[in-house]
């Protein structure tokens, strides 16, 4: 169940301001906690030049905010879940399906996977919880970390 990748002690709000400062919050506490490995800032941050990770909501509905999802290779992970990140203040991702094109995000899904297999699973089971117009606006409206992990353990 992909519930059980959410933790509540690994759910942010956050003031960064760049992919870089967010890159490298998210990087401290991972490390810091053993669930990634020394290398994993370095492989997130070129993994996402070269594989962007913003995904424009425009579609599913208007004014819903922009996600990333954010994640590198297994080798770099030693643990299996998904940290979540609401910005307070939107973050220039380049779009997933439009490389060449930037978004302004507010929401951050780090996959961290160290299974080989199960990445793509996690990846599909996430953007079927964002591309719901009515979840994600009321997810905007949460305002606490802990109300965020409630909404999504009972919602995703």
């Amino acid at each position: 169940m992909l519930q059980s990748l959410f933790k509540k002690d690994l759910v942010y709000i956050s003031d960064k301001n760049t992919q870089e400062e967010i890159f490298e919050e998210i990087y401290n506490i991972l490390l810091e906690r053993g669930l990634v490995t020394e290398e994993f800032k370095e492989a997130i941050i070129e993994r996402e030049k070269n594989f962007p990770t913003g995904l424009d909501l425009s579609p599913v509905g208007n004014g819903l905010p922009n996600v990333a999802i954010p994640h590198t290779e297994t080798e770099y992970c030693k643990s299996k879940l998904v940290v979540v990140v609401k910005l307070n203040n939107s973050i220039v991702f380049n779009n997933m399906i439009e490389p060449d094109k930037e978004l302004k995000v507010n929401y951050l899904f780090f996959i961290i996977n160290d299974e080989k297999t199960k990445q793509s699973n996690v990846l599909s089971r996430l953007m079927s919880f964002i591309t719901e117009k009515e979840k994600i606006e009321h997810l905007d409206k949460l305002n606490s970390e802990s109300d965020i992990y409630e909404f999504l353990i009972k919602n995703i």
